[in-house]
């Protein structure tokens, strides 16, 4: 009796430590059947997933809390495709000029399928979605519009941006729509939100719920602010910033990181493991920290908790109020791109201190040089002069 009570203990300390070791150690899932699609892509929000497609197939992979894969092959042709909540969608092509919507649970593998009433021509490049509706672009003779659908495929809503639209997409459960100027507008309804800018025609990734990753920067869909990532892929995780320079996709999701590597093996991590490195452990040592206009210290700090103190350009401590280029948070200078004049606000004297620079007439430097970069291409011409003039 006594040494089955044993045996019975010890096999209760190996199940504990094994258990124990499967948790510590960082998880890791096969996604490959996403090797066949043409594009592969990321979502974050409450959970993570990877979603791709074929001409003919929709695919989708959670791979939060175990890993799951569901397919939906199709009669028709696939044009574009979008995740929000927990659903993948896809813009078919069934006929010349007529569209379907797929709906996949990402959950479960449940679909529906829909088509689209509308006399508008579809413009099937980009795909946007959220709790009540579908997103896509029409057009307007030459010109491109946003409308939205419901699930039954009726037209709900027309969105009309003055620079016209040149894309569509979600993040976490919010639709979203990109300008022609670079400005990104939260679909809202019947209306379109101005939440953050972006350089024209931007690559945009997912980097978990209300953030993006587009051109070198991470941008905050809840107000705005933005800062430089020096690495091919970044996320925003718990305690700032997370990047990699390896790897196809990475995303966020409910305080952990997602990377995709190039072999469609997914690594599921803490911010500490090999597969992700946090900037925000080594933002001391950076030299300059590029950030959007209208960024506050508390938003800064809320970004970077690494960050303890901000100081203006006299050194004296600041604890409120908007940033500044010149401004110092802790060692790192601070770049307000557009804010050439250190006042905080993009407005006609940095376009006049701009043009001034252009011919000679005025000296940039450092940081100041650095604002003056507005698409942060390495060289300072008419193009920054433009977007100065369209974001002032």
């Amino acid at each position: 009796m006594l040494k089955k009570a044993f045996i019975s203990m010890l096999c209760g300390l190996l199940c504990a430590f094994v258990m124990f070791t499967a948790t510590a150690q960082a998880a890791e899932y096969s996604l490959s059947d996403l090797s066949v699609c043409k594009r592969v892509f990321a979502c974050g929000n409450a959970a993570a997933y990877f979603y791709g497609y074929t001409n003919t197939a929709l695919i989708s992979s959670r791979v939060s809390d175990g890993c799951r894969t569901s397919r939906v092959d199709v009669d028709g042709v696939i044009r574009a495709v979008t995740h929000s909540g927990s659903f993948t969608y896809a813009l078919l092509s069934v006929r010349s000029r007529q569209y379907s919507i797929l709906r996949l649970n990402a959950e479960n593998g449940s679909y529906s399928i829909f088509d689209l009433k509308t006399d508008s021509d579809i413009d099937p490049d980009s795909i946007a979605a959220d709790n009540e509706a579908v997103y896509l672009m029409t057009l307007t003779g030459s010109r491109r519009e946003a409308a939205g659908f419901d699930f039954s495929g009726n037209k709900t809503a027309s969105y009309s941006l003055s620079n016209g639209v040149a894309g569509l997409f979600s993040n976490g459960s919010n639709a979203y729509v990109l300008s022609l100027g670079g400005e990104i507008f939260r679909l809202d309804g019947s209306i379109a939100v101005h939440c953050a800018n972006a350089a024209c025609n931007a690559q945009i990734c997912d980097a978990g719920d209300g953030y993006i990753f587009t051109d070198g920067r991470l941008v905050s869909l809840s107000d705005g602010s933005s800062t430089a990532c020096s690495a091919r892929l970044a996320a925003m995780g718990q305690n700032g910033a997370v990047t990699s320079d390896s790897g196809m996709l990475m995303t966020a999701a409910n305080g952990r990181i997602y990377l995709l590597n190039s072999d469609f093996i997914c690594a599921e991590s803490d911010e500490t493991s090999a597969a992700a490195q946090s900037d925000s452990g080594s933002l001391r040592t950076w030299s300059e920290l590029t950030i959007n206009g209208e960024t506050t210290v508390s938003q800064l700090k809320n970004m970077y908790p690494d960050i303890k103190n901000v100081y203006d350009e006299n050194g004296g401590e600041v604890t409120r109020g908007k940033l500044r280029t010149g401004y110092r948070a802790d060692s790192a200078c601070i770049v307000i791109l557009g804010d050439l004049d250190g006042s905080g606000t993009i407005s006609s004297s940095d376009m006049k201190l701009l043009m001034e620079y252009q011919i000679g007439k005025a000296q940039l430097s450092g940081a100041f040089l650095k604002a003056a970069d507005y698409n942060s291409d390495g060289t300072v011409d008419n193009r920054d002069l433009v977007l100065i003039s369209k974001n002032k």
